[in-house]
């Protein structure tokens, strides 16, 4: 319990820091009070960004219960490379703008990778902050909408998929479910901008009956003949109190010593089958 409390305080003491030389920084930069020492004053705060993001790596390595800790840890190092990047005019600002979400994305990522059985739900947040930053870096190439919600979405999608194909199948299956509605709506948003160019592109949706027909075969179609494997009788004979560990006495003169009867089964496979 003491522990416990003393964590507690050093990350109150941690957040109250850093909250309160961003909230004066953000403040200071809104009164124009930087403009005069540009580009230094962004060198400076990539600095500090990375200095609080080494705290916290600091504060995971001497209690690595607190994995939580990673995860501000990987966002402070992206920040700081955003605020820099930010001092490259040359840089398109949608770019560096991507870079947080691939930040935080790498700290699920890492959260996960540390514990892969019991911090699988890391993969969900991980991936979808990880497509929000892809998708926000490719409005600098293209402001096409169907083009960046195609993107988007099926990305998303693929997130479910990477977590079915990642963890326990049997028991992740509910992930195809999302995944195959994000899916299906990128293609929808896809096949939607060509308007009436591409036909043969637009016409994917047919595949969709052939899909669920194969589905219903699947589920209906009769199961093959299979064998039953049972236990039979052992083929010894013992006199009446013996004991089951003493050694079978020899079997007389036309005594019968196979299974008893009944005991063996074997399932026939159904003749329409074999046909």
């Amino acid at each position: 319990m003491a522990a416990r409390s003393g964590d507690n305080r050093v990350n109150s003491l941690m957040w109250g820091i850093l909250l309160s030389l961003a909230g004066v920084g953000l403040l200071l930069f809104n009164l124009d009070v930087f403009v005069r020492f540009e580009p230094y004053v962004q060198y400076a705060a990539a600095v500090l960004l990375g200095l609080f993001a080494l705290v916290f790596v600091g504060g995971y390595l001497s209690a690595r219960d607190n994995w939580w800790r990673l995860i501000p840890s990987w966002t402070l190092i992206a920040l700081a490379a955003m605020v820099y990047l930010s001092t490259l005019p040359a840089l398109d600002q949608r770019v560096t703008a991507g870079l947080l979400f691939v930040g935080q994305a790498i700290g699920f990522a890492h959260v996960y990778l540390l514990d892969r059985a019991e911090r699988w739900w890391a993969i969900i947040p991980g991936g979808f902050m990880l497509m929000l930053g892809a998708t926000i870096a490719l409005s600098s190439l293209t402001e096409d909408p169907s083009v960046l919600g195609t993107v988007l979405f099926i990305g998303l999608g693929a997130v479910f998929f990477l977590l079915y194909l990642l963890g326990q199948r049997w028991q992740l299956w509910w992930a195809l479910v999302p995944g195959s509605v994000l899916v299906l709506l990128g293609l929808f948003l896809f096949s939607a901008g060509l308007g009436q160019q591409n036909l043969p592109l637009r016409l994917w949706p047919a595949f969709l009956p052939l899909l669920g027909a194969w589905l219903i075969w699947r589920a209906t179609r009769p199961l093959p003949g299979r064998k039953l494997n049972v236990n039979a009788a052992p083929n010894q004979t013992r006199a009446p109190g013996q004991r089951s560990d003493s050694p079978a006495r020899p079997r007389r003169l036309g005594e019968y010593g196979g299974p008893a009867p009944g005991a063996a089964v074997e399932v026939l496979p159904d003749p329409e089958e074999t046909q």
